[in-house]
């Protein structure tokens, strides 16, 4: 079923590059140009919802280790493909979820998640995993789009298709919303900025407190 989330990316995977990857590209740059600000070259990256890849490579040549990690096997796949063509050697992709025991707490130094913080039913949930994850004033990267914040055919699409099945759950967030959801679980604002006309893509750089 297409709205278990797995089977939703699986089926995207194919072609996202050339779907989201293309209409998004603009925004994709601005993310990775917005992180730069935060990475070192010393940093463990952890990238949740790495998807194809189209930050990690970016954000790769910036720090010491990315360990980008999806629950899609043909995302991973597609994004592994590129590390081997692209002769990353510092960019781990694998089938992994945020919540797997592999993953120890306060391992990295930054963790990034974008495009994901809308699809997870529980973000409180995954926000406190995020900080548990990170070591002592460790930053999380974020790119979401907020679909409460104005009406867009992207949003309207999302709406339906969530509540009949076609996709798995989609929140609804303000800017000031989500904002405020990841100061409350632990984390102080160190930017936020809108990065897409409509639908708003809110990058937020926040660090564990």
């Amino acid at each position: 079923m297409l709205n278990q989330p797995k089977e939703f990316w699986n089926a995207r995977a194919q072609n996202y590059d050339l779907t989201s990857g293309e209409v998004y590209a603009e925004a994709y740059d601005k993310t990775a140009e917005h992180c730069f600000h935060y990475l070192k070259q010393s940093d463990q990256v952890l990238e949740f919802a790495c998807g194809t890849g189209l930050i990690t490579f970016r954000i790769a040549p910036r720090v010491s280790h990315i360990h980008g990690i999806d629950i899609s096997p043909k995302m991973v796949e597609a994004a592994q493909k590129k590390v081997q063509a692209q002769g990353a050697a510092n960019v781990e992709i694998t089938n992994t979820g945020l919540f797997d025991s592999c993953l120890k707490p306060e391992s990295f130094d930054v963790l990034a998640a974008f495009n994901v913080l809308l699809y997870l039913p529980d973000l409180p949930a995954a926000l406190t995993r995020i900080r548990e994850l990170l070591k002592p004033n460790g930053v999380f990267l974020s790119a979401t789009d907020c679909l409460g914040s104005r009406p867009s055919r992207a949003g309207f699409q999302k709406l339906i298709k969530s509540r009949t099945g076609a996709m798995p759950y989609t929140a609804f967030f303000t800017q000031r919303g989500l904002e405020r959801k990841i100061a409350r679980n632990g984390f102080a604002i160190l930017e936020r900025e809108n990065l897409f006309p409509n639908p708003p893509n809110l990058f937020v750089a926040a660090q564990k407190v």
